[in-house]
């Protein structure tokens, strides 16, 4: 008889359940009465739907534009002028990407005299064997030793200043032992700026996301693409505020002068943020982005590589001149969360009504589909993988990712200085 009553029961629910479900349709189907309220929200909605657009279209424009039309027609040096370069290649512990990556460097098609120094900071794998071997057939190869008791000060930093002072060119291109180059003509394209005047190049580079098979790769492209298009299109618009040291070029009397990394030496991190950013202005800073000058970051662990160095970049953007690309970007997440809020309040008052489900559904697509094509563009030009029908999600996710880290920045903040503080 328990056994009756129990299905009794599951067979009205399920009769009850059905009802309800004919009722809604019946609704949805028939009312058509909106408040004013609901007006405004969807109003809300579409301006802040249509401002998000066109600015995300814009931003994606000017880069193309900027790479190709602009930057063809800017006056380069011609391979006679080109100047002699000191290449400072940052090692640790780093002998199998320097047996993968190194030769492209040395065997660049480069008119004019340069010298590839690597900086070794105190490895104990086979790095110093390996640039031994191969100084023996490239004489323009040297090797420059950090020495290991220097732990009270930024190992990065230390390396590079050392690498300068041993080098004998006056024009200084930074990358490091874990960068793929994948064009002979790299150092052309990087130095081909180096005309009167500018005294800073900022070359582009980007992880290699094809080994990354992680939880979060999606994302991980995603908050790069992003990331990327500020201090690109920052460069652009003549505000420079980022170097990235895998592929940064400057002048050595820039450097001497600006004191090398003196005003940020407590700092662990900054030797290509905060120090571009104290140096580069519109007048004296070139963005290359040619495809041949780009460079691509390989690690064992990415997930784990990104977290740090979006840790550190967290870190060091407090302290770099211009911030309108960080301040713009917080704006339109906000207006972002402000549409989705508008939106979801709106079909929450008025579920039953199909004339406001409809015009929610259309102000979604209205933003989402350019976001998309338009990311998919941006991933084509800063050479990352596609990205398209997640990216109305991931829009939504980095803010609260990125928000993430900043109270995780708050726990960490000692961890960012050297023991001299």
């Amino acid at each position: 008889m328990y056994l009756c009553r129990k299905i009794e029961n599951l067979l009205l629910r399920l009769v009850v359940s059905q009802n309800r479900r004919r009722v809604f349709l019946i609704e949805m189907i028939f009312s058509f009465e909106i408040n004013y309220i609901i007006w405004c929200l969807l109003g809300v909605a579409l301006l802040i739907s249509l401002i998000y657009v066109v600015w995300y279209s814009r931003r994606s424009r000017r880069l193309l534009k900027f790479m190709k039309y602009d930057e063809r027609t800017r006056r380069y040096l011609y391979p006679e002028d080109l100047p002699s370069v000191s290449i400072i290649v940052f090692a640790n512990n780093d002998e199998k990407w320097l047996n993968k990556y190194l030769p492209t460097i040395m065997r660049q098609q480069y008119p004019v005299p340069y010298e590839v120094i690597v900086v070794d900071d105190a490895s104990f794998d086979g790095t110093k064997d390996l640039i031994g071997e191969m100084m023996v057939y490239f004489d323009h190869l040297k090797i420059v030793t950090v020495p290991d008791q220097t732990r009270s000060l930024s190992r990065k930093k230390l390396a590079v200043m050392l690498g300068i002072k041993g080098s004998q060119y006056d024009v200084i291109l930074t990358t490091n032992a874990n960068c793929q180059i994948h064009s002979e003509r790299w150092l052309m394209a990087m130095m081909r700026n180096f005309g009167p005047g500018i005294d800073v190049v900022l070359g582009y580079s980007h992880f290699s996301h094809e080994q990354d098979k992680g939880l979060g790769r999606t994302y991980r492209i995603y908050d790069e693409m992003t990331t990327s298009m500020q201090w690109v299109l920052s460069a652009v618009n003549g505000k420079p505020y980022r170097g990235i040291s895998d592929n940064l070029a400057y002048r050595k009397e820039v450097f001497f002068d600006n004191k090398g990394f003196s005003k940020s030496l407590e700092m662990k991190w900054g030797d290509d943020d905060i120090f571009i950013s104290e140096i580069a202005n519109s007048r004296n800073t070139r963005l290359e982005m040619l495809p041949a000058s780009f460079a691509t970051v390989y690690y064992d662990d990415l997930p784990h590589a990104f977290n740090i160095l979006k840790s550190r970049r967290d870190f060091t953007s407090k302290h770099v001149k211009y911030k309108t690309q960080f301040h713009t970007q917080a704006w339109m997440s906000f207006l972002y969360f402000l549409r989705l809020a508008a939106l979801v309040t709106a079909i929450c008052f008025a579920y039953n009504n199909i004339v406001v489900v409809a015009a929610a559904a259309i102000i979604f697509l209205l933003t989402w589909l350019p976001m998309m094509l338009t990311t998919f563009r941006n991933c084509y030009l800063l050479r990352l993988p596609m990205l398209l029908f997640s990216v109305p999600l991931l829009t939504v996710v980095r803010p609260i990712v990125n928000f993430g880290y900043k109270i995780k920045g708050l726990f960490t903040r000692k961890n960012n200085y050297t023991s001299i503080m």
